[in-house]
């Protein structure tokens, strides 16, 4: 036997013997997720805009809410927290009240990102809620948006999300969010 072939054999009986254990392969963190949920006739056709963002420690975990409608909450908002299902549950379960209540969201869009901090994201809700609804400069739309920009740094550098000023709810959905490489619209 070499003597380099005599610390391998070494490193091989530490390995057998438990006693060392194999590089363990580094798994990938979880993904962040946010969705905008779209009532495409709310604010007389302009559109309206809701949040959802997942919980990175809680895959399980969603907090979602919205600003400024009637339909599902006064205009100061709401917040609340569950599984995709209750996300999904509710924003379906709501009912437009201006057309024979007809669904009220009938569509969303998500996109992952590499990043998420629901507490900040929470804060910001809490931030833009204080400021008190202005349909021109804060309005569901703004919300939302200050949403995911708080929950993750990457979209709030992502040059590609325009200020929610000067954007409809319906227009932003449409036109901003598929240049930004958000997912397809999934119908509710």
């Amino acid at each position: 036997m070499t003597r380099a072939t005599a610390p391998v054999i070494g490193a091989l009986a530490l390995l057998a013997t438990g006693m060392v254990a194999a590089p363990v392969e580094a798994q990938a963190a979880t993904l962040g997720r946010v969705c905008m949920f779209e009532a495409p006739r709310g604010a007389y056709g302009a559109g309206h805009a809701a949040f959802a963002i997942r919980d990175r420690g809680d895959t399980r975990h969603w907090i979602y809410g919205s600003f400024g409608s009637t339909n599902d909450a006064p205009v100061a908002g709401w917040i609340k927290g569950g599984s995709w299902e209750s996300v999904r549950r509710h924003f379906i379960s709501v009912r437009d009240k201006d057309h024979d209540n007809a669904r009220y969201y009938t569509r969303y869009r998500c996109v992952n990102t590499r990043d998420g901090d629901l507490k900040r994201a929470q804060s910001w809700y809490t931030t833009v809620k204080n400021r008190g609804y202005n349909v021109a400069t804060n309005n569901c739309l703004h919300m939302s948006m200050a949403v995911f920009k708080g929950y993750s740094e990457i979209l709030r550098k992502d040059t590609r999300l325009k200020s929610a000023t000067r954007w409809t709810p319906n227009d932003y959905y449409k036109d901003v969010l598929p240049a930004a490489r958000w997912e397809v619209s999934h119908s509710l």
